[in-house]
């Protein structure tokens, strides 16, 4: 699930960070991390629901009952979610919520997120060994890494981590090398 670049709406903020503090201060954060990640593999994966929810048009009673099944099978703290964002009109701030969400566990974890893009597919032992370089580089962290193709790169690979790019790809390279020669 590639959750690095999505800006997310700030309203869900406020949501996700109320929803965290709870979670901390009734047995950790950890506890729920499973089971937002279900519900937003769910979401993804019923065809149209994120748009539906998205339509400006839809009813939040209509919301309602698109979620009802996750509502149905849902943890104490995200029913009682759920429930706020029903009345307060906001449901279709819910997927963001629990990204937020999860990002804040993560971050209370020491946990970073990176997308590694590479000119080739980079099979796990490659992103394995980049965790383990990025964690060396930052010690106490843990690094889970996305990894996505760009051809355009030639060879080499661009590791973007919140705003913060590596690049070593040879287009990059090839890149500063005309800007010197323009330059001269």
């Amino acid at each position: 699930m590639a959750r690095l670049k999505k800006q997310l709406p700030k309203a869900a903020r406020v949501y996700a960070k109320t929803l965290f503090d709870y979670a901390q201060s009734h047995g950790g954060a950890s506890a729920l991390r499973e089971e937002f990640v279900a519900v937003l593999e769910a979401i993804a994966q019923t065809k149209g629901l994120e748009r539906a929810l998205n339509l400006a048009a839809l009813a939040e009673e209509k919301r309602a009952q698109l979620l009802r099944p996750l509502a149905d099978k849902a943890s104490a703290p995200l029913a009682r979610m759920m429930k706020l964002l029903e009345l307060k009109a906001r449901l279709a701030l819910l997927p963001a919520v629990l990204e937020l969400f999860l990002r804040m566990e993560e971050a209370a974890r020491n946990v970073r997120r990176a997308v590694v893009v590479s000119a080739k597919a980079l099979d796990a032992n490659q992103l394995a060994t980049l965790a383990g370089g990025l964690a060396a580089r930052n010690p106490g962290y843990t690094y889970l890494l996305d990894n996505e193709v760009d051809d355009s790169l030639i060879a080499g690979f661009r590791i973007e981590e919140d705003g913060l790019v590596t690049d070593t790809s040879l287009r990059h390279k090839l890149d500063e090398t005309r800007r010197s020669l323009a330059a001269a």
